[in-house]
């Protein structure tokens, strides 16, 4: 009974785990309405580990039902993205500065294979890596810093913020490369030891969102609520 408690679990999470990540990737676009047949047939689970994942999706916001009509793809609300990003920008410029002290040279090497495989991204004008490739840079910082369970926490609750980050990447007239700088400004900094210009570029880097959100409202304007 244990093991099947265990399995049940286990397609729980694969089902959520999936469901979460095509919506943040707008694969299941909001606004959408989810077929939980479909999404049965999709995943190739069964009818249970679907409506359990649908059921935590919708604790978290991300998907809401109608009566008598159906489940949907929550739209990005900004508030809820805004708060994410303002979490993430108090508690990411302590951990970007703890850094300074905690970086040794396996950490430098992490960073600098990311920053290296961020600009093939960027050549490559792969956009899925690029998005990847970010969150990597940011969850790296956290590694290195020691905090690698207050990453955990914040990836659990921003999936709004998420969603309107790559968004960011689809909007052309936005450039790539002007992360991928400010990644590698960061980098330097935070190798050099100097905790006021990593305290500054952190935020900066992070109010991105702020600065270019009339171009993604712009482009997408029926995905946000």
């Amino acid at each position: 009974m244990a093991d099947l408690k265990h399995d049940g679990s286990s397609f729980q999470a694969v089902a959520y785990d999936k469901i979460r990540e095509d919506i943040i990737f707008c694969k299941l676009a909001p606004g959408q309405k989810l077929s939980a047949r479909l999404l049965e047939e999709t995943l190739g689970l069964g009818r249970t580990p679907v409506r359990e994942a649908l059921v935590r999706l919708g604790q978290e916001g991300l998907v809401f039902t109608v009566p008598q009509s159906g489940t949907y793809v929550s739209k990005i609300d900004l508030q809820t993205a805004e708060n994410a990003r303002y979490v993430r920008e108090h508690l990411e410029r302590s951990v970007a500065v703890e850094c300074c002290a905690r970086i040794d040279q396996a950490g430098r090497d992490v960073l600098e294979a990311l920053l290296d495989e961020q600009a093939l991204a960027v050549r490559d004008h792969d956009s899925r890596s690029f998005f990847t490739l970010d969150n990597t840079f940011h969850k790296a910082l956290f590694n290195i810093a020691g905090r690698t369970e207050i990453w955990r926490w914040i990836d659990s609750c921003n999936a709004d913020l998420q969603r309107f980050r790559w968004l960011r990447t689809q909007v052309e007239n936005l450039d790539w490369s002007a992360i991928m700088d400010q990644h590698a400004a960061l980098y330097r900094a935070i190798a050099s030891g100097d905790t006021d210009e990593v305290g500054y570029l952190t935020v900066a880097h992070l109010h991105l969102m702020s600065a270019e959100q009339d171009s993604v409202l712009a482009a997408f304007p029926e995905y946000f609520a």
